[in-house]
């Protein structure tokens, strides 16, 4: 009769040639974690309110001034804490930037990304921001708002 220890081996050697037979994606990790880091309910989550990628929401974004781009960027609006954020993802290289601008006073900003990494956001005095060299994959935003509230935004990717 096989033992525990017999079973243990064979599942751990199963383990090994699935993952080198048929490797989990990275993006499916980052989802993964993005997916689990999303449990603390002490944060408001932020309404969206408008999203180029979806036109189905009856607000669309079109191009103020200059020429068209050849890589789209996303543009999304997202309202929570009494405050709206818009932002412009955009592939950048390898990665990607983010440009945004928050409608109303934001006490602290933090961009978290897929992977678990975290990095404060510099606002300045008209609420905008800008993140550089952030590597491909979901990011999204965790602010606190002038009256305390602390809001987090969905996953987005460009």
């Amino acid at each position: 009769m096989p033992s525990d220890d017999d079973d243990d081996a064979l599942i751990a050697q199963l383990r090994r040639a699935a993952s080198e037979a048929d490797p989990v994606p990275a993006v499916v990790v980052a989802a993964a974690r993005a997916a689990i880091t999303t449990r603390n309910l002490d944060h408001e989550l932020a309404r969206l309110v408008a999203d180029s990628a979806d036109a189905d929401l009856g607000r669309s974004f079109e191009a103020v001034r200059g020429p068209v781009r050849e890589v789209e960027s996303r543009l999304v609006s997202y309202e929570g804490g009494g405050v709206q954020v818009d932002l412009d993802l955009s592939p950048s290289g390898g990665g990607l930037r983010l440009i945004g601008q928050f409608s109303g006073p934001v006490a602290e900003c933090t961009l978290e990304q897929g992977d678990g990494a975290s990095r404060p956001v510099a606002v300045d005095d008209l609420g905008r921001f800008a993140v550089g060299d952030l590597p491909a994959g979901p990011v999204r935003l965790r602010y606190r708002s002038a009256s305390g509230d602390l809001v987090r935004t969905a996953w987005i990717t460009p």
